[in-house]
Parts: structure tokens; sequence; C-alpha cells
């Protein structure tokens, strides 16, 4: 069933009005008609089911039905993800929201390609990939993405593990050091750009306290690696 994000504040008694990109769709793109149902959420995760009302010319107006239950992901895993080209990057986010990511830290490296500089307009346009993709994988909350960081300004001190994916040298595997973590452990794992995090940062993420974990024997592209990741860990911590 198709579902929406909404700001709290826009529920009162038992009806709810949805604005913007969200009423477009459900009235231009869906094509929905008065009594069809979708479930909204709020970005503190609560669930309901609601029956359409009436579309009005700049909101939709909806009655909440009953309260659903909410299916909270049991684990928690951030990745910090180098920045790539535009189209490769907002995959990775797509595709790592549905697999289950609480966080994803942007990493500004030596090797990046890409320069940000209006920030804060690029997030606006990923935090709407990251809640598409929340709504269409029915998650009830949306990942956190915060601003650019550079290696040595990562906070650590949250996380109980910290692993780097980096392929120059012979470690132990990703799997191998996921037998041993707790759905309630807090994991930060870092992923390199094209052409990978160079031997200073290698070295600086290590004095960080961060343990080198192999992807397997081939090389994967950044997106590939943050896919790979979020699976595995799904697989063998979350599920």
């Amino acid at each position: 069933m198709q579902r929406y994000f909404i700001e709290k504040n826009h529920i009162e008694a038992d009806k709810v009005c949805i604005y913007g990109k969200d009423h477009h769709h459900m009235k231009n793109v869906m094509r929905f008609k008065p009594g069809d149902q979708v479930v909204v959420n709020t970005y503190d995760g609560f669930v309901y089911l609601a029956q359409i009302l009436d579309f009005a010319k700049d909101y939709t107006e909806l009655s909440l039905i009953k309260s659903m239950e909410a299916k909270n992901i049991n684990y928690h895993l951030d990745l910090g993800l180098s920045l790539t080209k535009k189209d490769a990057f907002e995959l990775a986010l797509k595709k790592i929201t549905e697999l289950g990511v609480s966080g994803i830290i942007p990493l500004e490296t030596e090797r990046s390609i890409i320069n940000i500089k209006d920030y804060e307009k690029k997030k606006e346009r990923y935090l709407t990939i990251l809640k598409e993709s929340a709504e269409q994988s029915e998650r009830n909350q949306i990942p956190l993405i915060y601003d650019i960081t550079q290696i040595g300004d990562l906070n650590t001190k949250i996380y109980d593990y910290l692993f780097v994916a980096y392929a120059r040298e012979d470690h132990m595997t990703l799997k191998s050091q996921l037998t041993e973590i707790k759905s309630s452990d807090k994991v930060l794992v870092v992923i390199g750009p094209e052409g990978g995090f160079s031997k200073t940062e290698i070295k600086n993420l290590k004095e960080k306290g961060f343990v080198s974990v192999s992807l397997g024997d081939t090389i994967l592209r950044a997106e590939t690696a943050a896919m790979y990741i979020a699976s595995v860990f799904r697989f063998m911590v979350g599920e």
C-alpha cells in the first residue's frame, strides 16, 4: 500500500492534510479517489491507515482509520560514503535506504572527484531521495544524512564498532567480523571513492580505531560496496 511521510503537526483529531509534492503525487500521479486508502507515517515513526476524504487545490485531506504496527529495523548501521559522481552516489542512497541503513555520512576524501559548494541545496535533494526510498520500501523511519565530513572530523565515540572497507591489503572479511556484533551495537563502516582511500587516510582511520575489512577478491565500485555492506549486515545482524 502506498505510504507517505507527514509532519506530526499536520494531524488534527483524526484528520490529516498532505501538501506539496505528495499532494501532487496522490492526485495526479497515483490518481487516487476519495475513499482510497493509504498509509501515513510521521517522521518520528508512528504509522496509520488513512482514507482519502477529498482533494483541495493545495492539499489532500485524509481521515485516520487506525494505528498500525511500526516495522522497526532492529540494528544500527551507519555508512560513511565518499562523494562520487552524482548518479552513483544517489543510486547508493536509494538502495542502502531500502536495505536498512540508519545513517549516511558523506565523506570528503583526498581522491574525491566531486566538490559540492552548495551542500544545503544538495542535501534537500538527498533527503527527498531518502524519503521516497523509505516510502517505497515501507520503512517507518528515514535514515539520517549528515553534513559533509572529512576523515579527521568523524565522530567515532558514539559507535561500538568501526570498519573501513579497504581492498589493498590482506585482512579479515566483513562477514567474519560481523559474527560477534549484536543488534544493539552501533556500527560505522566507511567506503572510499574511486581509487580508494590514500595510505595517509588509512593510517588516520586505523589510529581512530577502524579495522580494515575485505569485501572479497574483486574490486567493487563505491556504490556497489555500499549495497554489499548493507546487504551482508542485514543478513548477518538484522535477520
